[in-house]
């Protein structure tokens, strides 16, 4: 399955239409129609295809909803990628695993953000160039920050994009029904094994005398477990679930390069 849709990625937006996906195809019919009968008014436009005149009036100025701007730029950008086994599709999963791991994406505008560490900057960088979206870096000179990387192009539709993919939108230690993404059910080796390696990059954590490497977790038990099992099955080794984390083995970090 893809990671992300068309119609899901519309439906990130608000729209004078409940469905914004509806919306979008009335767009595109009617212009549609018009490149096909030009010298139709758009009176006899709306009539045909049953719209508000209004509306058509202003898509046949040249009026473009955002929402349609958004699904052109993510097309023009190559972020719906047919199969999870090109170039964008991995780097969509692994800016989608910075999201769950450390990265957050605002309520308020979609704008994604990844707090990067030695471990990961390189990687998350990456993956924004892959995608044309590059990047910066912020709060490299404040203490009281964690340094971020986030896109220098196309932010707000590339955070509709990762969040239709799964990746969670606000405070994730908020939601309740918080859930891994669902592509990654069927997805080949490849993209599990980068989605978790990135996630354990970024929280897992080295404790004194202690064999396992915990990733302290304030989240739901479903995504405890689903995340456990999900490291288990990429490393083949015993992973373990508690009420703070999720828990590697010694050698189920080993495989990782964790340890």
């Amino acid at each position: 399955m893809p990671l992300a849709t068309e119609p899901a990625v519309a439906r990130t937006y608000v729209t004078p239409v409940d469905d914004a996906w509806a919306y979008v195809l009335q767009y595109r019919e009617t212009m549609d129609y018009v490149a096909a009968t030009p010298d139709r008014g758009s009176t006899a436009v709306s009539t045909t295809l049953n719209l508000p005149r209004s509306r058509v009036r202003e898509w046949m100025d040249g009026s473009v909803p955002d929402v349609v701007r958004g699904l052109n730029t993510a097309i023009e950008r190559g972020w719906f990628p047919e199969s999870l086994r090109q170039p964008a599709a991995r780097a969509l999963n692994r800016l989608v695993a910075a999201v769950f791991a450390t990265g957050s994406i605002a309520l308020e505008n979609y704008r994604p953000s990844f707090v990067v560490d030695d471990a990961t900057r390189d990687v998350v960088a990456d993956a924004l160039a892959t995608l044309g979206a590059g990047s910066r870096t912020i709060h490299t000179d404040d203490d009281r920050r964690a340094t971020e990387l986030v896109p220098r192009r196309d932010g707000a539709v590339l955070g509709r994009v990762l969040a239709a993919a799964g990746a969670p939108v606000g405070p994730k230690v908020q939601l309740e029904a918080l859930r891994l993404p669902t592509y990654l059910d069927d997805a080949p080796l490849s993209i599990q094994v980068d989605f978790v390696e990135l996630y354990v990059d970024s929280r897992g954590t080295e404790l004194d005398g202690k064999a396992t490497t915990p990733l302290l977790e304030q989240r739901n038990e479903t995504f405890r477990r689903d995340l456990a099992a999900l490291v288990s099955q990429v490393t083949d080794e015993p992973v373990s679930v508690g009420t703070n984390g999720v828990y590697l083995s010694a050698t189920a970090a080993r495989r990782l390069g964790v340890r």
